[in-house]
Parts: C-alpha cells; structure tokens; sequence
C-alpha cells in the first residue's frame, strides 16, 4: 500500500470525524440505493466505502430504539437509514503498511469455544459502598491543579494502543490478616454485595448479613414466595449515619420488584420495605458522602434520600420524602464522582449533575471498544473516567467533556468488574476468574499484581475501608464470582509494600560473585554423531561448545534428535507417557540409542575442550526430538541445590490436551547459593503463517511447566514460589523457535546478498516474527524476555551439507529460526554468534553471559527486616489521617481544613469529631 493511499484512509477518517461532516439523511440512503459509477481513471482518489452490512451482536433491531442524537464531534458521522433493519456502523479495517512503520496489529480475539465471553457480566446493581484512601492529605484533591493530557478522537483513531508493563508483576495474592478469607458458594447468583467493617452482605436470591470474623452468617431475609427460586435482590449499600461507630449497621437494599428493604444488621430486623416509590428493578444504591443515599431504577428514575434526617433506632428510614430525578434508563454500569453520576447502558457514556442543573452529555461508544462493563474513577487521575470493556480493553474519559482521551488494552478476556482502590490502583476482575492490579499513574500503566483469585468469571468487586475510621487500619477488597464464591483481599497490599522495601535493602545483606553462562542450541534434523566423525563439522561442534574460555555452565539444547515426520515413530509415542520413556530400561530402543549417543558425545568434546573432569553433567532430560544436558564445574557442585526438571508437550492435541511431544519444551532448574536459575529448551510449532501457534506454544511452556514449590524468602521473583518458569530470577530460553521472516523467498536471498550486510538485516529483521510479536502484542508471553542483537544469517532452511538455503521444491523462506533468549536482572551478553555445522538443515547457535549469583547473609537481613514494620506503621499512620479528614469533611459541615484541624484537636478521633460537627 502506498503513502498516497495511507494518507487517503487516514484523511477519511478525520473528515468523519469531524463535526463539518454532516451529510443528510437523504443523501446517505441514495448513495446506498444507487451504486456509484466505475471509475475512470486508476490513479483517482475514491471515496471511503459504505460501511458493511452490521452485527446485531450487542443490540437488536433499531425499530426500538428512538431517533439517534446529531453525532458528536469525536463520533463518525454516518446517518443510518432506519428503512432497513441496522445496527451502528463499524470502522472500515484498520489498513496494514508493507513498509516502515506500521499500525500494531493485535493477535486476534480468541473465539468464544476459547474464551466465555458470555459469562461477563453485563448488568448488575453493584453498591458504590465505600471509597478510596489517599496516601497522603496533600493528595486528597491533586487533580485541582492537574493539567489535562490527551489526544483529540480523530487522531486517537490512527494512534496505537497503550499496553500495560507486565515485567516486575507479582502473582502472589494479597492476603494479609483477615485477608484471603472466603466464603463458601451458594446455590443462588451473588447478584450484588456490601461490606463495612467485618459485617458483609450478601444479596442474590435472599439477603444475608455475614459476621467476617466470626465467619458466620447473622440474619437472613428471603422475600420469595414458597418454590420460588428467581434472584430477587438487585442492589445494596451501607448508609451513612452520625454516630461512626455505627457503620455497618443499615444496609439499604433493592429489589427486583422495585421495593425498597432498610434492614439493621446490628438487631437482625426489617426496618422498613416500600414499594411505591420504583416500579423497576432497583438497578443501584449509592452512598453520597455521608449524608444521602441514592437509588436508581431500571427506567432511570433517582431518588435521593437524606439519610441523617432521620434516627432509625426510632423511625421507618423511609417515612421521607425523596429528591426525584430521571437520568439513564437500562444502565449496566455507574460511578458517583462527588455531586457527578456517571452511567453506561453498555454502548453509550452518559453523564449527570445531581441534583439535574443542566442537560446531561451522552456520548456514543465507538466500535473498536466492546460493551461497557463497569465504571470507575481513580483519585489520583481527577478528571478522568475509567470504562472496562468485554473485549478486554479499557478506555479513558474526560469526565467533563467525554471525550475519549485514551485506550489501554489490557487483556484478550472479557473484563467482568473492575473498582479503584487507594490513590492510583485499578483493580480488575476477568471472566476467566483472573484479578489484575495496575498502577495507573505512569503513562504505561505498570501491572503490580496478577493471580487466580475464582475458580470462575469475577462478578462484581467492592471496596471497604471503614476500618481505616475505625482504627481497624485496614481496607479490604471483596470478590465474588458468577459461582456464590466470596473473597477479601487486603487493598493496602501490606506484604507487597514491605517485601519492596526489604528488597531496596538486597545489597546490604547479600555478596555477590559472577558467574559466566553458555547457552548452546542446534536443531540438529535427526543427524547421528558417528557421521561427523573426522569431519569439518566435528571440528566446528567442538568449536560451537567452546565459545566461551572458562564459563561456569554450559547449557546444550537439541531439538529433533529423530525425525519428528516419522509416521511410525508418531504412532509408537502417540500414547505414551513420560514414564515409558524415562529410565533406559522401559524407553523405545531408537530414541534411548539416540539420546545416549548424544550424551557420550556431548561428554566427550567437553572433556577434550576443557579438561577430563573439569565438569560434571548435573542434569539431563529428553522429550521426544528434544535432548537438554547441562554441565556444570566440578567445583560447583556442592553450591548447587534442588536441581530438578519437568517437561512440556505441545505437539499434537486431542481435546485441547496435548498428546504428543513432537513439540515442547524441556525445563530445568536449580539454585547456585541462594540463585534461582531456569534453562529451557524448546521446539515450537513449525509453519510460515502459524504465529499464533508458536504464541500459544511459548505461553503454554512458560504457564503449564511445573516445578516443586518452595517457601524460601529471597530466591524467587515477583511474589512465586518456584513452580513457574518465570519465578526464577534468571531465566534462558532457547532452541527452535520456528518464527519466520514475512518477506518472500526472492526478497530474503536478494537481502542477504546486498554487500551492505548491516543495512539489509535490519530490514530483515523489521519483519521478524518475534521482534514483530514482541513490539505490536501486548499479551505476548515472552514479551518480558531480552534477546541480544542478532549479527549473524539466518539459520534455517538449509540443504544438509551445503551452504545454499532451502532448493527443494517447497522453498521455504530462510529465517532465524533458532534464539537464544535470556530474562532477569544484571545478565550481560558477552557474544552471540551462529556456527557453520553443515550437518542438518539448521546452524547451531551459541552465546555467552556474565551474571550475578548472590549468598544471603540472613543475620543482616533479619536485622534489617525488624525496622520494615516500623516504617510501615508509619506510612499506614499518613493514609489514615488522610482516610479520617476526608471522612468528617464527607458530612459536609466542614472544609477539609477544618476537618483536619478538628481532627487534629481531638486526637484523630473520629467519633468525637463528628459529635462536636452536630453540637
């Protein structure tokens, strides 16, 4: 595609865009009735094309939806002839450049056998209880003097996406305390939940109040009738009240039916029930501040309640009479923002002034976003609006103008709740029962915490940080899933906090001396040792394991050590297990011939480069066409523990599970003093186009490996335990890799005779698969791994013997095939260099690293970790301060100021305070 035509589509864009395009109806319906004229000429410019014929997959027929507004500026003006039975319009595909720079192109989204989009929730009455605690009291409105940053919808458009950093994250879950409690599911949907304090409240079919510390269940409350068993609750929220000590005490709860429950979860009784005043589904109930109550139905009727105009020890709460106001009908989703209601009815974005002072601004979802599944806001982003999608994407409002000012894509999951927690984290619940944390404050937000918190789709995620009023000094987060399961999480991230803060000490405790790494790899295409026997290629062998003069390991990774298109080797090891070709006694005669061939071989020429007994194997294993044996100095021996490895089949599938170990990865592991180190050697799926294949491969060695775990402080990274390739500290991966060149066979051969050697890589390499992969895939599993410069031709496809790439009839493309990929802290790349072995169809790769091992004085690091909880104590004493002013101020009789000074007059004590506001 050339320059003229990019410039022409993203022209077309702008224009669409823009407010001045304002075609008429009229117009629209006779271009679609009469076809344009051919064109006369093939250099013209064309016009953009009508928008295809459009999904019904998020709406139903337009028949019943009333007339669309004018477009907004930052929407595409398209009018839609409602004759016809039509959906939104859809972008016309984002255009794909053959040279320079092109627009990310993301992998495709998984199909629904894949993923379960439809268990993401989509309606729901969640509760607004609770609120976000500032890390400090000069935080608590930053964004007053926040300056806004964003770019303009037209340009957002043709922009490329932001992607989340996922290099230090931690996948140990937040449990603290009385956090990582849960309770039991429940045969009914968890349709909403409320906490305050250690009172939880459950409503799905019935409503239940839970005591969390005693993990019992206090009162119930069903309002069915006999056999029947629908979901009667809709929503819930604690109300705010005068007396502090009583939060938790009046849970507000909505139902089906339109009726309205004030229960006193403290007396275990119904203080009131109405059913005039909704004749909807009660959809919210949100906590304004401390003063009011809000409820929403599903026809967008508002009623706002002063919920401290009455004592409810004495009086029915709704013997009032309410505010009234109508805002968005059928919503999925809302977030209050002080006096500022944000609301979604999943394609559109509206927002409301309460009480009504002024039109509200709605605005239409564009098509490149999924349904909106939750609102949220973040105190630290002021004037910022946060939307889930269930296309795994996240997008960024003003909260003023909406205009869209940013697109995070987060996830290929369906994103199922989503809530913010603290000054700046967004916590984010997916329907494949994953949590994920993000820092929002950088511009690429930094992912600090992933785990497994359901076994299925998260289903809604509420915030209690009453105990920071209470003097509890705690915030919990609780989860539910679409099975009844209850989780809380601790919302400080307490251990977190702590364990970096230890780890900025690392250098004051441990010594640290350097080792030296060698990775060799060779796809040697079933070759047998006895044919390079006094051959050039046995001398170049010999080379390819001496790359380095004295390296502490030496790592030798073989794939297809038999010829993987054997039919009759497939059908031998189609069913077997590992256990039938692990020891040399129950193993098929070729491959345990072949294996102990290579081993006697391998043995041998380290010998001869380095000594008789230099170096010792520590550690073999095989997997069908792959071979992995590592040696290690002799004098290292006695530094090494818990040496263990573990293998992976991907090859051929049956019912999603992998069968057959054509394809795979072998894994092994140990520790070097108090090091954690992991080599894996891998074979991922052949096939010029089979990107996606390879992907999949990459992730299920990295995500499905597993190792014995272990609790030893200090060895593993980012909260693992050992189990996971990636919880090692330093990781090399490495073998066939199998990514291609997209480029044509004539273009590659005609590069790589350019005598510009240089130049002519580098535009190779532009169209590497796995540079490509790892600069436009967000979700790509090796995206956290380094690999140094390559300098060298690529190494496959070869005629065995020859130095002439592929001639058969297939032709294949050449490529770098064969990698060599390191990941971790302080590893420097000393070469990396391919070796002319015209044995097999490939070319042995080898490189070399320099790295640190480190020896834990444990003395010094105790001492060091007594002082944590100290500081610790003191930054929980700044968030609380903080939590407590904004708390009294949220009554609305006093400034922030003042709160604060009140505060401080009494001690920081909350119940006082508030006594002497109502005095």
């Amino acid at each position: 595609m050339d320059d003229t035509l990019i410039h022409q589509v993203q022209t077309s864009h702008i224009i669409h865009s823009s407010p001045e395009h304002d075609m008429s109806l009229k117009g629209i319906e006779q271009q679609r009735r009469i076809p344009p004229k051919p064109s006369q000429s093939t250099t013209k410019a064309r016009s953009p094309p009508p928008p295809p014929p459009l999904s019904k997959k998020y709406h139903g027929s337009v028949n019943s939806h009333p007339p669309l507004p004018p477009p907004p500026p930052q929407s595409r003006a398209i009018q839609i002839d409602r004759s016809a039975e039509v959906t939104p319009p859809i972008l016309p595909p984002r255009p794909v450049l053959a040279e320079g720079p092109s627009v990310p192109i993301l992998p495709p989204r998984p199909s629904s056998s894949s993923i379960a989009r439809s268990n993401t929730v989509t309606a729901t009455g969640r509760s607004s209880q609770g609120g976000s605690f500032a890390s400090s009291a000069n935080n608590v409105r930053r964004a007053l003097t926040t300056v806004r940053r964003g770019i303009g919808h037209p340009a957002l458009l043709m922009s490329t996406s932001v992607y989340p950093d996922f290099t230090n994250a931690s996948r140990k879950p937040p449990v603290g305390n009385s956090a990582g409690q849960r309770l039991g599911g429940s045969k009914h949907t968890v349709y909403t939940i409320a906490a305050a304090g250690s009172t939880l409240a459950i409503g799905g079919h019935t409503t239940r109040i839970w005591d969390i510390e005693k993990n019992a269940c206090l009162y119930a409350v069903d309002p069915a009738m006999p056999n029947d068993n629908n979901d009667k609750v809709r929503s819930m929220a604690f109300a705010p009240c005068r007396n502090p000590a009583n939060e938790g005490h009046y849970l507000w709860v909505g139902m089906q039916d339109g009726m309205l429950m004030v229960l006193d979860a403290s007396r275990q009784m119904i203080l009131g029930k109405r059913a005039n005043f909704h004749s909807a589904p009660v959809q919210f109930i949100m906590r304004h501040k401390n003063t009011e109550v809000w409820t929403i139905d599903e026809s967008g009727s508002l009623k706002i309640w002063p919920a401290l105009a009455v004592d409810c020890d004495q009086h029915d709460p709704l013997d009032l009479n309410p505010g009234k106001c109508q805002v968005t009908s059928k919503a999925v989703a809302a977030v209050k923002v002080d006096s500022c209601l944000f609301m979604s009815s999943g394609r559109t974005l509206e927002y409301h002034t309460i009480p009504l002072s002024q039109n509200p601004v709605r605005k239409r979802i564009p098509n490149d976003l999924g349904n909106i599944t939750q609102l949220a806001a973040v105190p630290y982003h002021y004037h910022r609006i946060f939307a889930s999608h269930d296309n795994g994407k996240i997008s960024i409002w003003d909260s003023e103008s909406i205009e869209r000012l940013q697109v995070i894509t987060v996830s290929m999951y369906g994103i199922s709740a989503m809530v913010g927690v603290g000054d700046y984290y967004l916590w984010v619940g997916y329907n494949t029962g994953m949590i994920y944390v993000y820092d929002t404050r950088p511009e690429q937000w930094l992912v600090v915490k992933v785990w497994k918190a359901h076994t299925s789709a998260v289903s809604c995620m509420v915030v209690d940080d009453t105990g920071l009023i209470l003097d509890r000094s705690t915030v919990q987060v609780v989860s539910t899933d679409s099975s009844g399961n209850i989780a809380y999480w601790d919302g400080l991230l307490t251990d977190d906090w702590q364990e970096q803060r230890l780890h900025a000490h690392v250098r004051e405790y441990c010594d640290y001396r350097d080792i030296e790494v060698m990775i060799c790899s060779w796809n040697i295409d079933a070759t047998k040792p006895e044919k390079l026997a006094n051959t050039d290629d046995d001398i170049k062998l010999h080379e390819w394991l001496k790359g380095m003069k004295n390296p502490d390991i030496i790592v030798v990774g073989m794939q297809e050590i038999v010829d993987l298109e054997s039919k009759k080797q497939t059908a031998r090891s189609l069913f077997a297990s590992r256990k039938k070709i692990e020891t040399l006694q129950d193993a098929d005669e070729l491959l345990t011939h072949r294996y102990s061939l290579w081993h006697d071989y391998l043995v041998q020429a380290v010998a001869q480069n380095y000594g008789e007994h230099a170096y010792i194997v520590k550690k073999t294993d095989q997997l069908v066409g792959l071979f992995s044996c590592i040696f290690v100095k002799s004098s290292l021996g006695s530094r090494i523990s818990n040496c263990e490895s573990t293998l992976v089949k991907t090859g051929m599938k049956v019912m999603n599970r992998s069968l057959h170990g054509n394809k795979g990865g072998i894994a092994v592991r140990f520790l070097l003093d108090d090091t954690s180190l992991c080599f894996v050697n891998c074979h991922l799926a052949a096939g010029q186009s089979h990107i996606q294949q390879r992907n999949a491969d990459a992730e299920g060695i990295l995500q499905t490996t597993a190792f014995s775990a272990h609790e030893t402080p200090d060895i593993f990274t980012n909260g693992g335990d050992g189990s996971l390739v990636l919880d090692h500290e330093v990781c090399f991966l490495s073998g066939d890799l199998n990514y291609r060149i997209g480029m044509s066979r004539e273009d590659v051969i005609r590069e790589l005779k350019n005598p510009d050697q240089q130049a002519a890589r580098e535009r190779l390499m532009a169209e590497d698969q796995l540079l490509k992969q790892r600069h436009t895939n967000p979700l790509f599993k090796l995206l956290t791994f380094q690999e140094p410069l390559i300098e060298f031709n690529p190494t496959y496809k070869y005629d065995p013997g020859t130095n002439c790439y592929d001639s058969s009839d297939k032709k294949r493309v050449p490529a770098w095939c064969d990698r060599i990929l390191y990941h971790g802290e302080s590893i420097q790349n000393l070469y990396y260099r391919r070796h002319e072995v015209l044995a097999s169809d490939h070319r042995p790769i080898s490189a070399g690293y320099s790295l640190e091992v480190k020896y834990i004085d444990y003395g010094k690091r105790d001492a060091i970790q007594k002082k944590i909880p100290e500081a610790w104590r003191k930054h929980l004493l700044e968030i609380v301060k903080s939590r407590k002013t904004l708390y009294v101020a949220d009554y609305d009789a006093c400034s922030l100021s003042e709160a604060h000074s009140r505060l401080e007059a009494n001690q920081w004590n909350v119940q006082q305070t508030v006594e002497d506001l109502y005095e």
